[in-house]
């Protein structure tokens, strides 16, 4: 399967032919979200203890909230300072030679973010393994057990600095959204408002549109649909290839999931991330959602 955007997925039979490369990362980038209670917003679990029950060999552990984000009293993930997300990856032996691979168990959003963050921080040579944790071990392929192996630090550091254009603040979607197609990532029961589970108050804001997650990839394999089947799925939704697009969903992961499956589809129109999603959004109550 091809797409125009290529060189941001790998699949399993790249990465299991160059675990021995010294400048390959990979980085295994799950998280899982709690609900903390109808009064206490959500918890984000820790996955170090899977990751080491089996990950691929040579992998490093990042968490996404406790290692890339600042800390927020009613937000998740967070964008972080150059500074504090460089000294990140700088310890995760991520350096200007290295090709970074991000994969994740579950759903694709978690490496989709850590993606875009990279690419935010100026970062290109990054991508994503295309079925993650499901592909590689339906493949038979080398699990690694325990903790990760710590990786020197690289010899020819990075310099990571802060690029505007692909997370917005909600003043620019109030600001952008009559010029651009606003869609929500989350399940249709979620966009209706009607899902057990809400992100402060229930609802989707108004002009937006559908195109949930987990539409994107195979529900059987984990992989990502064929480009002509993405174009479709954007297409029905009403978004034109060449529209400016802003993602949004909860807390600012499975939207990243939706820019990263646009840029596979080749669009080159402008397409980023609310980062404080419907979690940030909510927190107002004089900004609008929208039931049914």
């Amino acid at each position: 399967m091809t797409y125009q955007r290529s060189k941001n997925l790998a699949s399993t039979e790249e990465i299991s032919a160059r675990l021995d490369d010294p400048n390959l990362v990979i980085l295994d980038c799950t998280s899982t979200v709690l609900p903390a209670g109808p009064s206490k917003g959500f918890t984000v679990a820790d996955g170090r203890e899977a990751f080491e029950a089996g990950h691929i060999p040579g992998a490093q552990f990042v968490d996404l909230e406790r290692d890339l984000s600042t800390p927020s009293d009613h937000l998740l993930f967070t964008l972080p300072s150059a500074e504090q997300f460089g000294n990140a990856l700088n310890r995760l032996g991520v350096g200007a030679e290295s090709h970074v691979i991000l994969y994740s168990t579950g759903q694709p959003g978690w490496a989709a973010r850590v993606w875009l963050m990279l690419r935010a921080f100026g970062f290109e040579n990054a991508a994503v393994l295309n079925g993650g944790w499901k592909a590689w071990t339906n493949a038979g392929l080398p699990v690694e057990t325990g903790a990760a192996k710590r990786r020197p630090e690289a010899s020819k550091p990075f310099g990571w600095t802060y690029r505007p254009g692909f997370f917005v603040s909600s003043e620019e979607v109030v600001a952008r959204a009559d010029g651009e197609a606003l869609v929500n990532a989350l399940g249709p029961d979620a966009f209706r408002g009607d899902a057990p589970i809400a992100y402060g108050r229930p609802g989707r804001i108004p002009g937006s549109v559908n195109i949930p997650t987990f539409s994107l990839v195979d529900p059987e394999t984990g992989l990502y649909l064929s480009q002509q089947q993405i174009e479709k799925i954007f297409a029905d939704a009403g978004v034109k290839p060449d529209a400016p697009l802003i993602a949004y969903c909860g807390a600012g992961v499975a939207a990243s999931n939706v820019v990263f499956a646009r840029t596979l589809s080749g669009s080159d129109a402008r397409s980023v991330v609310y980062d404080g999603s419907l979690l940030d959004w909510s927190s107002d109550p004089d900004r609008p959602l929208v039931t049914g």
